[in-house]
C-alpha cells in the first residue's frame, strides 16, 4: 500500500468536530531569512537569464505562509509595493519585523546565496551562488537600503504603508477583484501552486493582475509531500480514498502534473518562456490510479518544475 496510514488517519480526523483547526495551525512557510534571501535571488537570476527586466515596482506572492520573507527580500531589492495572497491568514507581524532586520543585513553584506548544503531541495538552480552584483549594483542597493527606505518598509509591515513602501496582505483571497487589474509587474510563488485547488482560476486571476508584459515565476513541487512511501504515490490513490486523505482541510495537494500546469498557463493567455524540470525515478504506469493512467511520459518522472511565463503586451484577457 502506497498510502501511509498516518496520512489517512490525519485526513479522516478532520471530520471530527474541533479537530480541523489543529490540522491547519501553521503553513510551515518561508520563516528562515536565509532561505527567503536565497529563494528571491534565485528567482531574480533566472528571470534575468531569460533576458527579462529584473526591476519591479509591484510584486505579488501567492502563498507566503508564516512569513512574508521572500516579499521583504523583493522590497529590499527595490520593489516599492508587495502584495501577499494567502488561502488562510498566517502572517505574524512581530516575526516579519525580525526577518526584515536579518534580511537587510544579508543584503548589506552582499552575502552569497545559501546553497543545497544548507537547503538541499531549494529551487530553482542557478549557475553561481555568488551575490548577483550585476543585477543588484551599488547604486540600486544604496537606494533600496537607504535608512529612510528601510524605515518605510518596517512601517509598511506594521500596517503603515506610504508612497515609499506598501504591503498589502490579503487572506483569504477568494475574489480576483481584491487586487487591481494590471497593477502587478511580477507574480511569484515557491512550492505553492501544488496546493491550490482551482489552478485554472488562479492563473486567470494572475493574468488579470499582471500588467501587459508582466512576468510570473513559479517553483512547483509535484511530489507526494510525505503522504505516501514513494514521491509519486499520490497518483496511485483512487479518488474516493483521496477524499478521505484530504478530509476537511482547506488545502492539501492538488495532484496536477507538470503538463496540466503548462496547459492551464497557455489557456489563461500566458506565453511560457522557461521550464526547468527536476527528474526522479519514473512512476510505474501500471501502478497509477485510473484518473492518472494516461499521463504523458515526461510527467511520470517530473518531480518538480520551475516555470517563467509572461503576459503578452497585447492580449485579450481570457
Amino acid at each position: 500500500m502506497q498510502l501511509k496510514l498516518l496520512s489517512l488517519a490525519k485526513g479522516m480526523a478532520t471530520f471530527v468536530p474541533g479537530v480541523l483547526r489543529f490540522a491547519c495551525g501553521r503553513s510551515f512557510g518561508s520563516d528562515s531569512p536565509r532561505y527567503c534571501y536565497s529563494v528571491w535571488l534565485r528567482h531574480l537570476e533566472r528571470i534575468a537569464a531569460c533576458g527579462l527586466p529584473a526591476r519591479f515596482d509591484t510584486v505579488a506572492e501567492l502563498g507566503p505562509g508564516d512569513s512574508l520573507g521572500i516579499g521583504i527580500a523583493a522590497m529590499l531589492s527595490g520593489a516599492r509595493r508587495y502584495v501577499a495572497l494567502d488561502a488562510v491568514p498566517f502572517a505574524r507581524v512581530a516575526s516579519d519585523i525580525e526577518v526584515f532586520d536579518q534580511l537587510a543585513a544579508l543584503f548589506e553584506r552582499r552575502e552569497p546565496l545559501p546553497g543545497p548544503d544548507e537547503y538541499p531541495h531549494i529551487a530553482p538552480d542557478v549557475d553561481s551562488l555568488g551575490f548577483p552584483h550585476e543585477l543588484l549594483d551599488p547604486a540600486r542597493l544604496t537606494s533600496a537600503l537607504a535608512p529612510e527606505r528601510k524605515r518605510a518598509i518596517r512601517a509598511a509591515l506594521a500596517g503603515q504603508g506610504s508612497d515609499a513602501a506598501a504591503v498589502q496582505y490579503v487572506a483569504p483571497w477568494t475574489d480576483a477583484g481584491l487586487v487591481e487589474s494590471e497593477s502587478v509587474d511580477l507574480a511569484f510563488s515557491q512550492a505553492v501552486l501544488e496546493h491550490v485547488d482551482d489552478v485554472a482560476a488562479t492563473y486567470r486571476a494572475l493574468h488579470r493582475w499582471l500588467r501587459p508584459g508582466g512576468i510570473m515565476s513559479h517553483a512547483i513541487d509535484f511530489k507526494s509531500h510525505g503522504l505516501t512511501r514513494d514521491w509519486f504515490g499520490h497518483w496511485t490513490i483512487p479518488a474516493w480514498q483521496w477524499t478521505l486523505v484530504r478530509g476537511r482541510r482547506p488545502y492539501l495537494i492538488n495532484r496536477l502534473p507538470a503538463s496540466r500546469h503548462l496547459e492551464l498557463l497557455s489557456a489563461a493567455g500566458f506565453e511560457v518562456l522557461l521550464t526547468l524540470r527536476t527528474e526522479a525515478a519514473p512512476a510505474p504506469r501500471a501502478a497509477l490510479a485510473r484518473e492518472f493512467a494516461a499521463m504523458p511520459d515526461d510527467d511520470l518522472r517530473t518531480s518538480a518544475m520551475f516555470v517563467i511565463a509572461r503576459k503578452p503586451r497585447r492580449s485579450i484577457v481570457p
